[in-house]
């Protein structure tokens, strides 16, 4: 068997083999990447209206710094979130529009190119909730605003 046979029977094949095997699970991993930016951006678009009343949110969120590691935007929009979910800046009602600033950037992360952040603010919440989550999200009641500061 001449260098050229052993060449063409053995390394192609072996190379192409090994090549398909890198592709495929390269393929793999990064669908799966994008299978768990989705589920998490699904998660809290499932309970916006709701928030932390819902266990599956408050995961959602601690695990989003882990699925969004090489997104700057959403990570630096998410710790914005933790931070105005303290008071007194809690009691402005601004963390609403800092959570939606968050979906809208987990949204085009995750790879929803057509969704806009009216569809995000935009959400079904029949009175009946209050039933069910008596401290829901409010977003028809104006902000309350922040008090007077001591100086």
């Amino acid at each position: 068997m001449s260098t050229t046979d052993i060449l063409y029977v053995f390394v192609v094949p072996f190379l192409s083999a090994c090549l398909g095997a890198f592709l495929t699970f390269r393929y793999q991993k990064n669908m799966e990447r994008r299978r768990e930016k989705r589920h998490i951006f699904q998660a809290l678009m499932m309970y916006r209206n709701v928030g932390a009343a819902e266990l599956d949110w408050i995961k959602a969120l601690n695990v989003s710094d882990l699925i969004f590691h090489n997104h700057r935007e959403v990570r630096v929009l998410l710790h914005k979130y933790f931070a105005y979910l303290r008071e007194p800046v809690f009691s402005t009602g601004q963390h609403i529009d800092v959570l939606y600033d968050l979906l809208f950037a987990m949204a085009k992360a995750s790879g929803y190119k057509s969704i806009t952040l009216v569809d995000i603010r935009d959400t079904y919440s029949p009175n009946a909730l209050d039933e069910h989550y008596p401290i829901r999200i409010n977003r028809s009641a104006p902000p309350v605003p922040p008090p007077p500061s001591a100086s």
